[in-house]
């Protein structure tokens, strides 16, 4: 019965209502909007740092990740790769020989990494095949050739089937030298990366070297729901190995994931303690208008706390109609917007410095909601606490006499 009077006595001056009604609707729409931009990015950034080089997993020699020397690679890789396949829910591996070198062009040189790959196998770990922007990805029968970021190729003045000289240091202490003449150049959304990283094929440097050597497996799941499981699986078969995943491999990465929800929170949490003084004064003033209604319902008996839960039951039916509202409207347009992408080419030199692309798609977490409710709750139930006060502490004869 109460729960009844409350709801009616929302709609009882219904353009003082819609109007709050509309601002939290308003307001959180324009929230959950934002935050939609935001996680957007955090995941974009996540995603291209693990289709561009990470993968969910990498394994390597214990100490290489620090020392990076051409002699620690991985003992008996072949049987390594075998078995990581054959794990339920890895859906590509790739060993990969990583090497620091200093690569020179005819006008310049700059210090580089140099991933030796099995190009079919990369496919399946990464997005630099589908990252070429000129050229092919090894598919030319020239000798010796070489996949080059843009923005590398841009510091050496490299153009397509230009040449470039490697220069590293073998295991036993010589030092090597390579020609390699450009077959493709990709871009991806992080500059850095695409200025010193350059990919050749496996076997050309098994030639330089004169050695089979993987220094790095990247392993690529069918889903990021499975990385734990998986990761204690691989580190228990092979303990000899230094096995992490991408949070630890780019452990800001993992922080954004981590802080992400709890940011947009807390963001979502200050739009609503702003609307907080709305609900408020809106409410203060329904009770105002309804100073003889109390006085009356307090004179023929209804007690105090019938009335504080009534007014904070209108309360709770003002925020949540617009709670609900806001959160339909922000969803819908968050979905709109992730189908068709926002474009951000006018920023794509400075996105590219964090990873980030730049074609947005925004995204809110399902997580999100339930919190989102909770806080509307919780700000309803603040904003109800002085009008409700207010209420119960009329005099029924002073109420009445005065309207």
């Amino acid at each position: 019965m109460l729960t009844m009077v409350a709801w009616k006595n929302v709609w009882r001056s219904k353009r003082r209502s819609v109007i709050m009604i509309a601002a939290i609707a308003v307001g959180l729409w324009g929230g959950l909007f934002a935050v939609g931009i935001f996680t957007g990015m955090y995941d974009t950034m996540v995603s291209s740092a693990i289709d561009r080089q990470y993968g969910h997993i990498q394994l390597h020699a214990k100490g290489f990740r620090t020392e990076r020397l051409i002699g620690m690679s991985i003992p008996n890789p072949d049987a390594a790769l075998q078995e990581l396949r054959a794990i339920p829910g890895v859906a590509g591996v790739s060993g990969r020989t990583v090497i620091d070198a200093m690569g020179s062009s005819a006008t310049s040189n700059q210090g580089i990494t140099i991933i030796g790959i099995v190009p079919g196998d990369e496919m399946t770990v990464s997005s630099i095949s589908r990252r070429i922007v000129e050229g092919s990805f090894f598919s030319t029968t020239e000798r010796q050739p070489i996949l080059i970021g843009r923005k590398l190729a841009e510091k050496l003045d490299l153009r397509m089937r230009g040449k470039i000289i490697l220069a590293f240091q073998n295991i036993d202490g010589t030092i090597v030298y390579g020609a390699f003449r450009i077959a493709g150049i990709f871009d991806t959304e992080a500059n850095t990366f695409d200025g010193v990283t350059v990919f050749v094929r496996q076997g050309d440097l098994d030639a330089l070297t004169g050695h089979h050597l993987i220094h790095e497996i990247a392993v690529r799941l069918a889903s990021n729901d499975s990385l734990m499981a998986v990761e204690r699986e691989i580190t228990q078969g092979f303990p000899q190995l230094d096995v992490q995943t991408w949070m630890s491999l780019a452990p800001e990465l993992k922080l954004t994931v981590q802080s992400g929800d709890v940011t947009m929170a807390i963001f979502l949490g200050v739009i609503l303690f702003a609307l907080l003084f709305g609900i408020t004064n809106t409410m203060l003033m329904s009770v105002l208008d309804r100073t003889r209604e109390f006085g009356v319902l307090m004179a023929v008996g209804m007690k105090r706390r019938r009335i504080f839960m009534m007014v904070v039951l209108e309360t709770l039916f003002l925020s949540l109609t617009g709670g609900i509202a806001g959160s339909l409207l922000g969803a819908g347009a968050v979905i709109l917007a992730a189908r068709r992408g926002i474009s951000l080419a006018w920023f794509s030199d400075g996105l590219s410095q964090y990873g980030i692309s730049s074609m947005l798609y925004p995204a809110v977490h399902a997580s999100l909601y339930p919190t989102l409710a909770l806080m509307v709750v919780v700000v309803a139930c603040a904003a109800a606490i002085y009008p409700a006060l207010k209420a119960v502490h009329l005099k029924p004869a002073s109420a009445i006499a005065e309207y």
